[in-house]
């Protein structure tokens, strides 16, 4: 291949790159705008020196006028006004932070449940039961198998639940199978008919009683987020997700809330759903302010040496854990990018907290 060939090559490859990264932000972008509208009714109103002092504070990095309405959002669960200004709006985290610290496209690509028995082989996750991969059936060790034989399989767990592999958000596609009240043949059906060609097949998993007692009917997990700094992996915040009215799944999405736990486990004062509702108690009982849970600080010293393993595609992650009954991490997925920020500033207060100032520093250097 000559220098022209070579050159041709990285110049289409650099103009399919910037244009595919152009068109990720502008779909980020919209998606922020499309939410909010749900947020508004929680949102409370900035008095004028409010506005002044945010738009002053954001100047020398970037124009925030056009965002002002999330800091009003922010403003009801800020304790500290003088923090408000350092709450990061929805779509400038995810097109101006998430974007540099992360590779979409590549995330996209190694971020497949049916791939974590090799990336993460050494940690404590659900145990695989079945893969299908695109459209093929195979076993926990990767052996292709007819699809009776994985029926069988599955049969054998007694209670399965069935987790898209890829591009899975918010709780979506997942599925739980109990045979002592569903036929093999049910199972075949849904399977088969299923849209979603690549899935995970795992035992159901047994949650610690500090977590059952938020919510029995719910594997209820911690989300972590950690950032790969300057040598450094810093956890930047930790919410548990809880299911609510008998729901199997605790995403935001699916109707689930989510509450702030500190180092040791103990919970926060408030949950919040997606939306910004707030609750001190929740619907089936528990007050937030008594609770504390295991295995909190567990999860996020595992995350420390988990991290390096994917600083190749990504350095901010947000991480789902259950704990088990014995108290132990359980790994349940790894989200590399497009990791949601509203509600951890919901329950944590601005997501970079005192790194704030450094990392707007970090991103619109060029601007300086």
């Amino acid at each position: 291949m000559n220098s022209l060939s070579k050159l041709r090559i990285q110049l289409r490859d650099r103009f399919i790159r910037y244009y595919t990264d152009d068109l990720v932000k502008i779909s980020r972008k919209r998606r922020a705008n499309q939410i909010f509208p749900r947020k508004a009714p929680y949102s409370k109103p900035l008095t004028q020196a409010q506005k002044d002092e945010i738009i002053a504070f954001w100047k020398p990095y970037r124009d925030i006028e056009k965002e002002i309405k999330w800091f009003a959002f922010y403003n009801a669960p800020c304790e500290d006004k003088t923090q408000l200004k350092y709450y990061i709006p929805d779509g400038v985290y995810f097109t101006d932070f998430d974007f540099p610290f992360t590779s979409p496209r590549r995330s996209d690509d190694l971020d497949d449940k049916n791939l974590y028995d090799l990336y993460f082989h050494d940690v404590n996750m659900p145990k695989t039961v079945i893969r299908m991969i695109n459209g093929e059936y195979f076993d926990k060790d990767y052996h292709l198998i007819t699809i009776d034989q994985a029926m069988q399989l599955c049969a054998d767990a007694h209670q399965v639940v069935c987790k898209e592999a890829r591009l899975s958000l918010g709780g979506h596609g997942v599925r739980f199978f109990d045979f002592s009240k569903c036929t093999i043949e049910d199972f075949k059906n849904w399977l088969t008919n299923n849209k979603c060609d690549n899935i995970n097949v795992q035992e159901v998993i047994r949650q610690h009683e500090s977590f059952d007692r938020l919510h029995p009917n719910s594997v209820n997990s911690l989300r972590i987020v950690s950032l790969m700094l300057d040598g450094e992996i810093h956890i930047l915040s930790s919410i548990v997700r809880m299911g609510r009215d008998g729901a199997a799944v605790d995403n935001a999405s699916e109707g689930g809330i989510m509450c702030g736990v500190k180092p040791g486990g103990q919970l926060g004062e408030f949950a919040y759903d997606e939306n910004g509702k707030s609750w001190s108690q929740h619907p089936q009982g528990a007050v937030f302010k008594d609770c504390k849970i295991v295995g909190h600080d567990k999860c996020c010293e595992l995350i420390k040496t988990l991290a390096g393993r994917l600083f190749t595609t990504s350095g901010l992650i947000s991480w789902d854990f259950a704990v088990g009954v014995d108290g132990e991490p359980i790994l349940i997925e790894v989200n590399l990018t497009y990791g949601g920020v509203v509600i951890h500033q919901l329950c944590n207060g601005p997501i970079f907290g005192d790194m704030t100032e450094k990392m707007l520093a970090r991103i619109y250097r060029h601007q300086k």
